[in-house]
């Protein structure tokens, strides 16, 4: 077992800026199936899935400049482009890969308070609707809520359906 690994560098990218020094803190979106209750004519209920949730994720940026904020006031039916690309070692020293690539609409910008001496600092919320992870480039998550993809590391479990019903 490779043990605990530590996050050593990281760049971010949000609709063509550049951000390494400036990307404080980056939380990705949950992935979290949503389940319904089934029972019929079982004795014992159990559960299927029936989709996953929404997906939101956020990112604290140090010094945010103007091209950075104008994301939060892109048209309707403009995504804004989100990649942050990290690189991680574990203790025997394997190096990592991580790529996290969305895009969505931006749903909230708040400012830090205003303190001297302190870096001006902005918290961005974004609505997900297209999310890729990938490890050393194997697909960890690809969803796509407009195509229809769901992809949660062991294929596309909507490629089937999509079929069904003729979309490719």
């Amino acid at each position: 077992m490779a043990g605990q690994r530590a996050r050593i560098t990281r760049e971010g990218i949000v609709n063509g800026n550049p951000l390494v020094k400036e990307l404080d803190e980056f939380t990705a979106p949950e992935i979290k199936k949503t389940m319904q209750e089934t029972r019929g004519g079982s004795f014992i209920p159990g559960e299927i899935c029936v989709g996953i949730e929404k997906m939101n994720s956020s990112w604290k940026v140090k010094g945010a400049n103007q091209e950075l904020l104008s994301a939060y006031g892109l048209a309707a039916g403009e995504l804004c482009q989100v990649d942050v690309k990290e690189s991680h070692q574990d203790e025997d020293g394997n190096r990592f890969s991580i790529v996290h690539s969305l895009s969505g609409e931006i749903t909230s910008i708040t400012e830090s308070a205003s303190k001297m001496g302190d870096l001006p600092e902005h918290q961005f919320e974004m609505s997900v609707s297209a999310y890729k992870k990938t490890e050393n480039h194997k697909v960890i998550y690809d969803i796509d809520r407009n195509a229809q993809i769901l992809d949660l590391g062991n294929g596309d479990l909507m490629e089937g359906h999509r079929r069904n019903i003729g979309r490719p």
